[in-house]
């Protein structure tokens, strides 16, 4: 196959540069871990083997790059389609593509009526919370507990309002966005590295395979050719976060090492028990038993193979792979189903995004300071005010 991608290089990535005398390829011994990405993408995105997600991440005539500058043209179906005609499949069905809209529309509908409801619920809790912290403030003021005051009138009801103005702002948010999206297709629900995924189980990609997993930035993703022998390597991973920094806000490719974005392996922890600190409990807290469950998805794979459907047709047989937080697997196929696979994907977007809710939560500093201010009394009128 030709190289796929247009003579004038791709933007943001220089020239591999300079050229040892010896051997005549590109010397980096002396360059930084960033330089050294920058030289080596600048021609792994052009390689054969790596299209078409070499073309999606490196081209200037990329759907991610076109939707940018032409939004009125839905380029992420319309070249999904050319791919799925490139490996045999034929055009994605149009009853699919509606259907498939049709669950997506249902699902955003389903997700910000559960955060709203979520912050619903927490402004009520506060409201209660917020009865006992005024209730024990006079006890503390009775008792002459001038740190327990403090900590109250100083950090803990200022904290209660802010509290509320961030559920109540979190909660319009959800409301505009559902109205800003609810008429877009389900390929634009889908962030840019979920999409390139659907390519994948939508048998337009089948000979590439991806994984998804969360890092302390958020949601990244692994593709790689199957069955790529070691000499032949085309891999690639990056997040959403460095997705829509680049083809969303115009920002050059950012090539740092990849240390710098942990996963969360840390989470590994809940099967001692263990649960790093968060918000102070307060009694009879209705999220005091809350815990990410051992069921939570770590990351979860997806490949797809192409077969032939009892009406003759050629359709997508996908296998998804679930890695548990207690190292369980879960595997699951899905025949001929969009429906379904959009399902399990964003059913795993979810499961990761609470348990990197869960994971990375940390005391409030109000709160902190709060606790410390406490530590010097000893009444009970505010011993499990925190």
């Amino acid at each position: 196959m030709a190289d796929p991608l247009p003579s004038e290089g791709t933007p943001d990535l220089p020239s591999a540069g300079p050229i040892c005398d010896t051997c005549k390829k590109p010397d980096l011994s002396n360059v930084t871990w960033e330089d050294g990405a920058k030289n080596f993408f600048s021609t792994y995105f052009a390689a054969p083997r790596m299209w078409p997600i070499g073309y999606i991440l490196g081209s200037p005539y990329s759907p991610f790059r076109a939707e940018r500058d032409m939004p009125s043209t839905n380029w992420r179906n319309a070249f999904e389609d050319l791919l799925a005609l490139e490996n045999g499949r034929g055009m994605i069905p149009e009853q699919d593509r509606k259907a498939e809209d049709e669950h997506a529309v249902r699902a955003l509908f389903d997700s910000a009526s559960y955060f709203i409801t979520r912050c619903n619920r927490s402004l009520d809790d506060n409201k209660r919370r917020e009865a006992e912290t005024r209730l024990r403030l006079q006890q503390a003021e009775e008792h002459r507990e001038k740190h327990a005051v403090q900590a109250i009138t100083e950090y803990l009801l200022p904290w209660l309002e802010s509290d509320n103005q961030r559920h109540i702002a979190h909660a319009r948010e959800e409301k505009a966005s559902f109205d800003a999206l609810k008429d877009w297709p389900a390929s634009h629900l889908r962030m840019r590295g979920q999409w390139i995924t659907s390519l994948i189980s939508s048998g337009a990609l089948p000979g590439w395979k991806s994984r998804m997993y969360s890092t302390t930035l958020g949601q990244a993703m692994d593709y790689s050719k199957r069955n790529s022998p070691p000499d032949l390597d085309a891999s690639f991973t990056i997040s959403e976060l460095e997705l829509q920094q680049v083809f969303g806000e115009g920002h050059p490719y950012d090539f740092r090492d990849p240390l710098e974005f942990p996963t969360l392996a840390d989470a590994m922890v809940l099967l001692h028990g263990e649960r790093p600190p968060t918000y102070p409990e307060i009694p009879n807290d209705p999220f005091k038993k809350f815990r990410p469950s051992h069921s939570s998805i770590l990351h979860q794979s997806t490949e797809c193979d192409l077969i032939k459907m009892p009406d003759g047709s050629i359709g997508p047989k996908v296998k998804i792979l679930n890695t548990l937080v207690d190292g369980d697997p879960e595997a699951k196929e899905f025949v001929h189903n969009p429906v379904g696979v959009f399902e399990e994907t964003k059913g795993a977007e979810l499961s990761m995004m609470m348990l990197r809710t869960a994971i990375g939560g940390t005391f409030d500093p109000q709160l902190k300071r709060a606790e410390e201010l406490l530590s010097r009394d000893d009444s009970q009128a505010v011993s499990n005010l925190i």
